[in-house]
Parts: structure tokens; sequence; C-alpha cells
């Protein structure tokens, strides 16, 4: 067994598109093109708008934030929920007072959590 830690000087600063407030420690990657990353976002912090590379979930982890799709209607997000986005899909997440989450990118994902019941009732299907 190996033990490993997400450290602060692996970390990078994102400030691509108009991003601020926001650090990302790649974790893994794999030969099809997984990869899993830690994201730190601050009080304030966000990730702008940009299109996903391959299908993305957004785990938060601690804390509680903000996520919007390609229809820019903003949702709420809070630890131990997800959010997908589909392959070139326009999309952006922030928080007012801070989160932590994994980044979990790739193609084929399948997910397993449960669906959120407020989009169950709009009658969304979401892999």
């Amino acid at each position: 067994m190996r033990i490993y830690r997400v450290a602060p000087e692996n970390a990078r600063i994102v400030t691509a598109f108009g991003s601020s407030g926001a650090e990302i420690t790649p974790i893994l990657r794999n030969t099809s093109g997984c990869q899993v990353s830690y994201l730190k976002l601050t009080g304030g912090g966000e990730l702008g708008l940009h299109p996903a590379v391959g299908e993305q979930v957004f785990l938060v982890l601690e804390g509680e934030g903000w996520v919007e799709g390609e229809t820019g209607e903003r949702a709420v997000i809070q630890a131990g929920e997800a959010a997908f986005w589909m392959d070139g899909e326009n999309h952006r997440s922030g928080s007012v007072h801070g989160l932590t989450a994994m980044l979990i990118e790739g193609s084929e994902l399948d997910i397993r959590l449960s669906l959120h019941a407020k989009e169950s009732e709009k009658g969304e299907v979401k892999p």
C-alpha cells in the first residue's frame, strides 16, 4: 500500500476563461483519457464559462457553491452532490463562501449516483 496526499506544491492557480480564486491539483490520468483532479474555490471564487472537454462530473466534497450549464440557469450545489456536464457543454461554477470538489473528466462515464429529487420532478434524464 502507498499513501498519497494532495500537496499544496502540486496545485496550480486557474485563471483561464476569467476564472479567479480557483486552485486545481491533478490526482490521476489513465491511458483512455480519464482524469481526476482536486479543486478548491475560495469565497467568491469562480471557474469561468468554458466548454466541457469530455464528460465532466463536479462532486462537491466540502462547502457549498453554484453551477450553471448550457441554459445559464444557476443551481445551488453542496457537499455530497454532483453536477454532470456533457462533452462540449458550456458551463461554469463558483462559491460565495468556498468549496472543495473532485473533478472527473473522460468519456463514457457511468454515473452511479442517485438523481436529485428536484431534477427527477422536471423529468430530466441524466446518465
